[in-house]
């Protein structure tokens, strides 16, 4: 039993952090319908900022969060705004094959500047624990599931509660309809994808602290968000965080129970049966195409 509970809080910790680096795959797909490839770059951007700095400047991993989230959507408002913005009403091929391409530039980039070394963000209270009854629990994973719980309830505040929240909703109902409203599409469109790599920033540099980062890591966090986000709806913020919790728990039940190796697989047995019995996700409020 204690076995079986370890297992579960474990997946719970990591569902947390898988919802986080989703929400904002989420959130630019039902905004723009764009399936970005080069999604785990910008994790790998958020992970390589807070590496950085943590080993030029000793600041704590968690305190570069904000710089995190600032200059990925610095650098996703650009991207977008300059590049994407040309394919969005373009046939989805298209920006299958631009995203495809900015992944492999800005992998390639990385791995030209920082080499293939693997890293990590080793702190004073890395090995810290809390014991619960024989439960235990990492300090720094409990901390970035907190604070993975925070961005997702913080994008979900963002469209439901603000005035440019409302215009990102109306985007993605009817963007003609939008448009007729004095919506600025192209703007709505360039600061959605700059919140989505924000947030997805802040995922990297949550990452960084008890996960190894490298300059290739990107595309398995696609993977992995795209699993995510099947699970809990494409385009359904909320979602994300029921796709990452069970996507999580699962995982890691089988980790223990079965095979490491056979987590990946069961990944994608669960995202097949999703999109063949449930393409909308878990609570049938996602976008189907």
């Amino acid at each position: 039993m204690l076995l079986f509970l370890q297992s579960l809080i474990n997946g719970i910790l990591l569902g947390g952090i898988y919802a986080s680096y989703s929400a904002g795959f989420s959130l630019i797909f039902g905004v723009m319908g764009v399936i970005n490839i080069f999604h785990g770059e910008m994790v790998m951007l958020g992970a390589f900022l807070t590496y950085w700095i943590f080993t030029l400047f000793h600041i704590d991993p968690f305190l570069t969060v904000p710089l995190s989230f600032f200059s990925l959507f610095i650098f996703g408002y650009l991207v977008q705004r300059f590049v994407i913005n040309r394919v969005v009403e373009a046939p989805p091929m298209n920006s299958y094959i631009l995203t495809f391409g900015i992944h492999l530039i800005v992998a390639y980039t990385a791995l030209w500047i920082w080499t293939a070394d693997f890293r990590t963000v080793t702190t004073s209270y890395s090995g810290m624990n809390a014991n619960m009854g024989g439960i235990v629990i990492p300090y720094a994973r409990l901390a970035t599931f907190v604070l993975a719980l925070i961005v997702v309830a913080g994008v979900y505040f963002l469209l439901y509660r603000t005035e440019i929240g409302r215009a990102i909703q109306a985007t993605a109902q009817d963007k003609e309809i939008a448009r007729l409203m004095g919506v600025n599409i192209r703007q709505i469109y360039a600061i959605t994808f700059g919140v989505g790599a924000a947030i997805t920033g802040i995922a990297g540099s949550l990452i960084s602290t008890y996960f190894i980062i490298f300059p290739q890591m990107g595309l398995s966090y696609t993977i992995i968000a795209f699993c995510v986000v099947v699970l809990g709806g494409m385009g359904y913020i909320p979602g994300a965080l029921y796709g990452g919790l069970i996507l999580g728990v699962v995982q890691s039940l089988t980790a223990t129970y079965l095979n490491a190796g056979l987590s990946g697989a069961l990944t994608f047995i669960l995202l097949f049966i999703m999109l063949v019995l449930r393409p909308a996700g878990i609570l049938g409020k996602g976008i189907v195409e």
